[in-house]
Protein backbone atom coordinates (compact mmCIF):
# COMPACT_ATOMS: atom_id res chain seq x y z
CA UNK A 1 0.00 0.00 0.00
CA UNK A 2 1.63 3.44 -0.72
CA UNK A 3 2.17 5.80 2.03
CA UNK A 4 0.63 9.59 1.46
CA UNK A 5 3.13 12.49 1.21
CA UNK A 6 2.92 14.13 5.06
CA UNK A 7 3.41 10.34 6.68
CA UNK A 8 6.40 10.08 4.25
CA UNK A 9 7.38 13.47 5.52
CA UNK A 10 6.82 12.05 9.11
CA UNK A 11 8.63 8.96 8.97
CA UNK A 12 11.90 10.92 7.32
CA UNK A 13 11.61 13.26 10.59
CA UNK A 14 11.77 10.46 12.64
CA UNK A 15 14.28 9.31 11.02
CA UNK A 16 16.60 12.27 11.34
CA UNK A 17 15.82 12.11 15.19
CA UNK A 18 17.41 8.73 15.56
CA UNK A 19 20.36 10.22 14.15
CA UNK A 20 20.64 12.27 16.94
CA UNK A 21 20.08 9.35 19.33
CA UNK A 22 22.59 7.32 17.32
CA UNK A 23 25.12 9.94 17.95
CA UNK A 24 24.52 9.65 21.88
CA UNK A 25 23.19 13.06 22.26
CA UNK A 26 19.74 11.85 22.96
CA UNK A 27 18.67 8.73 24.84
CA UNK A 28 14.91 8.02 22.32
CA UNK A 29 12.76 9.34 20.16
CA UNK A 30 9.14 8.26 18.94
CA UNK A 31 5.89 8.94 18.09
CA UNK A 32 3.72 8.54 20.98
CA UNK A 33 0.51 6.37 20.25
CA UNK A 34 -1.41 9.28 22.16
CA UNK A 35 -1.05 12.80 22.73
CA UNK A 36 -0.02 14.30 25.69
CA UNK A 37 2.80 14.63 27.97
CA UNK A 38 4.31 10.74 28.62
CA UNK A 39 3.51 9.55 32.15
CA UNK A 40 7.44 9.24 33.20
CA UNK A 41 9.71 11.36 30.65
CA UNK A 42 13.07 9.92 30.14
CA UNK A 43 16.12 12.61 30.49
CA UNK A 44 17.18 13.68 26.77
CA UNK A 45 13.65 12.15 25.23
CA UNK A 46 12.10 13.52 22.58
CA UNK A 47 8.80 12.84 21.28
CA UNK A 48 7.15 13.67 17.72
CA UNK A 49 3.76 14.82 17.36
CA UNK A 50 1.63 16.67 14.30
CA UNK A 51 0.03 19.67 14.83
CA UNK A 52 -3.15 20.98 12.36
CA UNK A 53 -1.73 21.69 8.62
CA UNK A 54 -2.75 24.73 7.33
CA UNK A 55 -3.44 25.53 3.77
CA UNK A 56 -0.60 27.63 1.93
CA UNK A 57 -1.48 29.41 -0.91
CA UNK A 58 0.57 28.06 -3.53
CA UNK A 59 0.68 26.57 -7.40
CA UNK A 60 -2.57 26.05 -8.89
CA UNK A 61 -3.79 23.90 -11.63
CA UNK A 62 -4.72 20.52 -9.43
CA UNK A 63 -1.84 20.83 -6.82
CA UNK A 64 -2.64 21.66 -3.13
CA UNK A 65 0.27 23.08 -1.14
CA UNK A 66 0.55 22.96 2.98
CA UNK A 67 2.22 23.91 6.01
CA UNK A 68 2.45 21.30 8.09
CA UNK A 69 3.82 21.83 12.02
CA UNK A 70 5.67 18.71 13.08
CA UNK A 71 6.66 19.37 17.17
CA UNK A 72 9.31 18.03 19.33
CA UNK A 73 8.89 17.58 22.87
CA UNK A 74 12.07 17.73 24.16
CA UNK A 75 12.95 16.34 27.76
CA UNK A 76 15.17 16.68 30.29
CA UNK A 77 15.05 15.16 33.67
CA UNK A 78 18.03 16.40 35.71
CA UNK A 79 19.36 13.94 38.37
CA UNK A 80 20.17 15.14 41.92
CA UNK A 81 23.62 14.47 41.12
CA UNK A 82 23.96 16.92 38.25
CA UNK A 83 26.71 19.62 38.02
CA UNK A 84 25.08 20.79 34.85
CA UNK A 85 22.58 23.67 34.43
CA UNK A 86 19.16 22.23 33.69
CA UNK A 87 19.02 25.57 30.72
CA UNK A 88 22.35 24.08 29.70
CA UNK A 89 21.42 21.01 28.86
CA UNK A 90 17.82 22.02 27.11
CA UNK A 91 20.28 24.77 24.99
CA UNK A 92 22.55 21.69 23.85
CA UNK A 93 19.01 19.35 23.28
CA UNK A 94 17.14 21.94 21.38
CA UNK A 95 20.21 23.14 19.23
CA UNK A 96 20.54 19.83 18.23
CA UNK A 97 17.12 19.26 17.49
CA UNK A 98 16.57 22.33 15.10
CA UNK A 99 20.02 21.18 13.25
CA UNK A 100 18.95 17.96 12.27
CA UNK A 101 15.84 19.42 11.35
CA UNK A 102 17.08 21.87 9.14
CA UNK A 103 19.80 19.58 7.69
CA UNK A 104 17.54 18.17 4.93
CA UNK A 105 14.46 20.60 4.38
CA UNK A 106 12.97 18.95 1.62
CA UNK A 107 13.03 15.34 2.94
CA UNK A 108 14.44 13.71 0.17
CA UNK A 109 10.96 14.29 -1.62
CA UNK A 110 11.79 17.28 -4.32
CA UNK A 111 8.40 18.06 -5.90
CA UNK A 112 6.86 17.50 -2.38
CA UNK A 113 8.61 18.91 0.46
CA UNK A 114 9.37 22.41 -0.62
CA UNK A 115 11.16 23.88 2.88
CA UNK A 116 11.00 23.41 6.31
CA UNK A 117 11.35 26.53 8.60
CA UNK A 118 11.86 26.58 12.87
CA UNK A 119 9.68 28.29 15.16
CA UNK A 120 10.09 30.06 17.89
CA UNK A 121 10.72 27.59 20.32
CA UNK A 122 8.77 27.20 23.81
CA UNK A 123 9.95 26.08 27.05
CA UNK A 124 8.05 23.44 29.37
CA UNK A 125 8.54 22.49 33.13
CA UNK A 126 6.37 20.01 35.47
CA UNK A 127 5.03 21.57 38.35
CA UNK A 128 7.00 19.52 40.55
CA UNK A 129 10.55 20.41 38.96
CA UNK A 130 11.00 16.81 38.13
CA UNK A 131 11.63 17.74 34.22
CA UNK A 132 11.92 20.39 31.84
CA UNK A 133 12.47 20.88 28.43
CA UNK A 134 11.16 22.65 25.18
CA UNK A 135 8.98 22.30 22.03
CA UNK A 136 10.49 22.94 18.99
CA UNK A 137 7.96 22.99 15.86
CA UNK A 138 9.56 22.85 12.17
CA UNK A 139 6.77 23.88 9.58
CA UNK A 140 7.08 21.81 6.58
CA UNK A 141 5.70 23.23 3.56
CA UNK A 142 4.49 20.60 1.07
CA UNK A 143 2.30 20.24 -2.70
CA UNK A 144 0.20 17.41 -3.21
CA UNK A 145 -2.29 16.67 -6.21
CA UNK A 146 -5.65 18.36 -5.61
CA UNK A 147 -7.24 14.63 -6.42
CA UNK A 148 -4.01 12.40 -4.35
CA UNK A 149 -2.54 13.20 -1.10
CA UNK A 150 -0.43 10.27 -2.05
CA UNK A 151 1.22 11.81 -5.49
CA UNK A 152 3.64 15.09 -5.86
CA UNK A 153 4.55 14.39 -9.73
Amino acid sequence: MATCVVEQIAVKILAALQEIVAAGDAALVERPLRIGVPSSPRDKALYLYQDDPTEDEGPVGGWLQWLQPFLVDCFVVPSDDSATAVDTEINELRAQVEKKLRETPQWGLPGAAIDTRIEAPVGFTDINGTFAGVRVTAVVQYRTREDDPYAYT
